[in-house]
C-alpha cells in the first residue's frame, strides 16, 4: 500500500482555535487530509479552508461515529483511497506518528494507537481504559488496549466488514468489538498524546452505557 492512497480523516466540533495549527503539522506529514466539520457553531470550516481543500460540513451535529463514517464514504468511495487514518483535531495526536500507521498498514487491516498508561495520563482515563478492554475481552475473547484512543487507522477492507452504527463517541467501542468478533487482522503501534482537554471522549456513564449495547453487538454478529 502507498501512503499517496492513504487519507487522514479529522473530524471536529468547535475546533476553531486549534484545527488550524493541527492540519498544518499534519501536512508537514502527508497532504491527504480531510476534515469533518460536526455541525459546528464557530468558523471551524473556514480555518480548516486555508490549509486543505477537503472539508466537509454536516449542518448539523451528529456525533463523532457519523463524522468518520462521512470522512471515510468520502474518502473511499470519491478518493479511491485505500485506507483512512484517524486523527482528532484538539492537537493530542502527534502527527509524527502518523508513519508508524503508514507502515503498518502494509500488512495489517486496522491499526490501533496506543497511549502509554503513564503518570501523564489522568487516572480515570487509565481506569476507563482498562474497562473498556476488560467488556471487550469478557464479550468477544480478544483483548484491545487503549480502546478510547481515537488515533487509529483501516483499510477499506476493513471498514466494510466493520459498518458501525454508533454515532457518537460510542463508535470507539463498536470498532474495537467488532474487530475482535470478526477476528479482522489488527496491530496496534505506540502513539504520544498531550492531555489537553479532560471533557472529551468516553466518560463512565458512557462506558457502561456501551458496555449494555454490546449485548446487542454480540447477538447480532
Amino acid at each position: 500500500m502507498k501512503q499517496k492512497n492513504i487519507w487522514i480523516i479529522v473530524p471536529g466540533l468547535n475546533e476553531a482555535k486549534t484545527i488550524g495549527l493541527v492540519l498544518k503539522d499534519i501536512k508537514k506529514i502527508s497532504t491527504n487530509i480531510i476534515f469533518v466539520d460536526d455541525g459546528s457553531s464557530d468558523n471551524s470550516s473556514e480555518v480548516a479552508k486555508k490549509e486543505i481543500t477537503r472539508v466537509l460540513r454536516h449542518k448539523i451535529n451528529l456525533g463523532k461515529g457519523s463524522a468518520l463514517k462521512t470522512g471515510c464514504e468520502y474518502a473511499f468511495k470519491q478518493l479511491d483511497a485505500e485506507a483512512v487514518i484517524f486523527m482528532d483535531a484538539d492537537g493530542q495526536h502527534d502527527p509524527e506518528d502518523l508513519k508508524l500507521f503508514f507502515e503498518a498498514l502494509k500488512e495489517h487491516q486496522v491499526v490501533f494507537g496506543v497511549r502509554s498508561f503513564n503518570e501523564k495520563m489522568p487516572l480515570v482515563r487509565i481506569f476507563l481504559n482498562r474497562v473498556a478492554s476488560l467488556f471487550v475481552y469478557i464479550m468477544f475473547g480478544s483483548y484491545v488496549p487503549d480502546i478510547p484512543s481515537g488515533y487509529k487507522a483501516m483499510t477499506k477492507n476493513a471498514y466494510e466488514k466493520l459498518h458501525w452504527n454508533s454515532r457518537d463517541y460510542a463508535v470507539e467501542m463498536e470498532i474495537a468489538a467488532k474487530v475482535a468478533a470478526k477476528h479482522i487482522d489488527y496491530v496496534t503501534v505506540p502513539v504520544r498524546t498531550i492531555y489537553n482537554k479532560l471533557d472529551r471522549g468516553m466518560t463512565l456513564i458512557d462506558t457502561f452505557r456501551v458496555a449494555g449495547q454490546m449485548i446487542g453487538w454480540r447477538l447480532s454478529l
